[in-house]
């Protein structure tokens, strides 16, 4: 009898313990930098204060800058058009989105390294999607 009491005890501590948060575990995505100042890091920014601005010409002709505003938004500029951009969740690369673009419509800009997907609504009301590469 205290055999069974003993093991039904020792079976509840073992599936207490599976079910304990792990303090040491973090499930959050992490945003980390390694820096090894000996190596060449020309062309890779990770400036997200405002100064660092990139220049990209897009296959329908636009040339957008894009500038970020820190950690979370960038700002896209075309011509004298405006827009800032927050970040969302990518499978890849960064993602920004607004609900109110270049022309108050919805924008996304999806960028990869000197790469980028640029989809908005225009003046007229036409979902444009294009690619654009850095300058």
């Amino acid at each position: 009898m205290k055999l069974k009491a003993v093991l039904a005890v020792a079976a509840i501590l073992s599936l207490g313990a599976c079910a304990a948060p792990d303090h040491e575990r973090n499930d959050a995505p992490r945003h980390e930098h390694h820096h090894d100042h000996g190596m060449n890091h020309e062309g890779h920014n990770h400036a997200h204060d405002g100064r660092s601005a990139q220049s990209f010409e897009c296959q329908n002709g636009l040339a957008v800058t894009v500038r970020n505003l820190d950690t979370n938004r960038i700002e896209l500029s075309l011509d004298d058009k405006r827009a800032v951009l927050s970040s969302a969740v990518s499978g890849s690369g960064e993602r920004y989105v607004a609900n109110r673009g270049l022309f108050g419509k919805g924008a996304e800009w999806h960028q990869k390294g000197g790469e980028a997907f640029f989809s908005f609504v225009d003046p007229y009301g036409n979902k444009v999607d294009t690619s654009c590469n850095r300058r």
